[in-house]
């Protein structure tokens, strides 16, 4: 024996109850250590500790044997490793390996609240396990809610565990019987079998889906969906997301099915994404495509769409520098409310060219422009190129007191090439034409700050910031051109807009620290015509009187998680409402939301012409265990409800299960969904 281990052997005699190293990096603390000379073995008795390799051990007596490197502990054995434990009534660890052995065993993986048990665990020299007539939950123990028996299972706790012969029991009931299964054991991504989907629906019948949950790298992942259902057959889905560098990223979506009802194949395709190539450039695409116009109305409640009345599929790119910006876009769109597509415009594509203001030389004048390309076309009417430029002079001032004021000029340029002009059209100029527009705004800032001497709010500052904006642009005749949208037809203008916004900023204090908040915003204004036209927002086009509506918008804050809108318009011509829009939100940051919305706008007195609504969700958690949903839909000019959900879920320590009803005309449905905490969460879209 080297002197070195007598030295430390020696200390450890004298004193009984002490620390013991040795050149095995291992510390035993104990009551009591004697050491046996003649196997060059070292006994603990009573509060028995031992560190070595980052893993601690107690237990009431220990042996180790230096020769051997074999430690042996008995009654009350606990292993720890970070947060992972063992234990057992007998351990048996062979230093030199780093395997052990437990009897009675009890393991607990941190990263994911599992807890195994068995009538021997062995650890393995690589740091996976491996039990015999072993039990398997995240339930709490003793008296777990779920659990899976095994005669034999694998478990590495940085991957699987997989195991053999299983046997799932609720309570002490066995319910059902798998041959074999791999289980995540870890907190990570793992790639598996997810828990099942069921429910009803008037149109598809009974349903149960299938997701398979597959970890493709730790940058990609993606869910597959067997989705059967009675009325309808066997529906595939594919829900891809990935990550890029420099936060590109983006999703793929697919579903395909053989509808036995209509006896052909239906199908979706989604696909988003955006790829960064550096801070000034890049690309951004949106594809949405279908196999038919029903498609939506059918199947689209699995991916949560059914009532789009536009299906468009879009490429964008973008470049920038610090004063231009150049952008193309393609866009395919599909009207799904039309007969057929055929009359549907594509803007295939329009590049555009904007210029931000930038000042000319050392004087008040600024540039600025836009300009677009686009090639437009479509199977039935007018197709053809337009070239859109609006180049315009700015003078930016300050006038004496507290106004500034801004005044513009600019040239709108269109120039066309059209195809396919029937003879009898209208459109006989494809050449294009000008058309000037000038405009000015002045606008000023009055504010004064309130000291109050609030339990809470400390200071209180008021801004009230008047604006009156003008713009012009003269009549000309534009029936000779073709139309594509309402760039084609700018408007003869000659209309002043005057408002008012008032906002109120608050200084609350909190114990010693402050914070400034925004409590109101409120805007006022109108617009007056000496003559020409304006946009409405119905209509479109409104020249029937010289003001229009008064328009308030409004945001006030009842309280950091409570906020209140109010957008109105108010006829005054006719002494109606024309539009109102009032919403209240409701957050608690603490899982529980709820708003309520009104939606209703009107052309005309004539209740005939108008669209009026009401939305509203609620969520909360406050009951726990259960979570409560519910949003809703209703027309009031349709006299019913559009939609409504129920869902509830009620969230045990280690499993739950939600229940979502959908009330929707012509096709009511439910959806059931379990999950087993750390095994078998449900992470699809769909």
């Amino acid at each position: 024996m080297k002197i070195k281990r007598l030295l430390i052997l020696l200390a450890c005699l004298l004193l009984h109850a002490g620390t013991c190293h040795a050149e095995d990096d291992i510390t035993i603390r104990a009551d009591a250590m004697t050491h046996n000379q003649a196997d060059d073995s070292v006994s603990a008795d009573g509060n028995v500790r031992m560190e070595w390799g980052g893993m601690t051990m107690t237990a009431r007596r220990a042996t180790y044997n230096r020769e051997t490197r074999i430690l042996t502990a008995y009654e009350d054995v606990v292993i720890t490793k970070g947060e992972d434990t063992l234990r057992g009534d007998k351990a048996t660890w062979d230093m030199a390996s780093g395997r052990g052995e437990l009897n009675h065993a009890v393991a607990g993986v941190a990263d994911s609240n599992m807890t195994l048990t068995g009538d021997r665990i062995v650890r393995n020299d690589d740091g996976t396990l491996t039990l015999s007539n072993t039990e398997m939950t995240t339930c709490e123990l003793p008296d777990p809610s779920w659990k899976f028996s095994a005669e034999h299972l694998e478990v590495n706790p940085k991957g699987y565990a997989i195991g053999r012969n299983l046997v799932f029991y609720i309570r002490d009931t066995p319910v059902m019987y798998v041959p074999w299964m791999a289980f995540p054991a870890s907190g990570e991504k793992k790639s598996g079998l997810l828990f099942p989907r069921v429910g009803y629906s008037t149109k598809r019948g009974a349903q149960l889906d299938i997701p398979l949950y597959w970890v493709i790298s730790p940058s990609q992942d993606a869910t597959f969906d067997l989705d059967m259902m009675s009325k309808r057959g066997v529906g595939l889905g594919v829900d891809y997301r990935y990550l890029r560098k420099r936060g590109s990223e983006g999703t793929m979506y697919g579903y395909l099915i053989y509808d036995t009802k209509d006896s052909r194949w239906r199908g979706q395709i989604a696909q988003t994404h955006r790829e960064i190539f550096s801070p000034d450039m890049n690309l951004r695409t949106s594809i949405n495509l279908t196999t038919d116009r029903d498609f939506l109305d059918d199947f689209g409640v699995k991916s949560g769409d059914y009532n789009r009345q536009y299906n468009a599929t879009i490429v964008n790119a973008l470049k920038t520098w610090q004063h231009y910006a150049l952008n193309a876009t393609l866009r395919y769109s599909e009207d799904m409310y039309a007969e057929n597509n055929r009359d549907t415009l594509q803007t295939l594509p329009s590049i555009g060219l904007s210029a931000v203001r930038q000042q000319i030389f050392n004087t008040p004048l600024y540039f600025d422009l836009d300009a677009t390309a686009t090639n437009f076309y479509r199977d039935n009417g007018v197709s053809g190129e337009r070239l859109h430029a609006f180049p315009r002079l700015s003078m930016v001032t300050g006038l004496p007191g507290y106004l500034n004021a801004t005044v513009y000029a600019g040239l709108h340029l269109r120039g066309y090439n059209g195809t396919d002009i029937p003879s009898n059209s209208d459109v006989k100029d494809t050449t294009g034409n000008l058309m000037p527009e000038v405009g000015a705004t002045i606008s000023s800032s009055f504010s004064r700050v309130y000291e109050l001497d609030g339990e809470s709010l400390k200071k209180l500052r008021h801004e009230l910031t008047p604006e009156v904006s003008y713009r012009y642009a003269p009549q000309r005749d534009q029936s000779r051109l073709p139309f594509y949208d309402y760039e084609d037809r700018l408007l003869h203008q000659n209309v002043i807009y005057y408002g008012v916004t008032s906002y109120l900023t608050g200084k609350f204090q909190n114990g010693e620290s402050s914070e400034y908040r925004d409590i109101s915003r409120i805007k006022l204004m109108q617009g007056y015509s000496f003559d020409g036209s304006r946009r409405d927002e119905l209509s479109m086009v409104d020249n029937s009187h010289d003001a229009s509506d008064l328009i308030l918008e409004s945001e006030t804050w009842l309280h950091p998680q409570a906020k209140l809108t109010f957008d109105a318009r108010y006829d005054l011509h006719h002494n109606y409402l024309s539009s109102a829009q009032p919403g209240l939100e409701y957050d608690s940051k603490r899982g529980s939301s709820a708003a309520i919305s009104y939606r209703m706008t009107r052309n005309s007195e004539n209740s005939a012409n108008q669209v009026e609504y009401l939305e509203a969700r609620l969520a909360t958690k406050r009951f726990k265990p259960w979570n409560f949903g519910y949003t809703t839909r209703y027309s009031f000019d349709k006299s019913g409800f559009l939609e409504s959900v129920y869902s509830v879920e009620y969230q045990h320590q280690c499993w739950s299960v939600e229940l979502a009803v959908h009330h929707r005309s012509g096709n009511p449905s439910f959806t059931i969904g379990f999950n087993l905490a750390g095994l078998a969460d449900y992470a699809s879209r769909r």
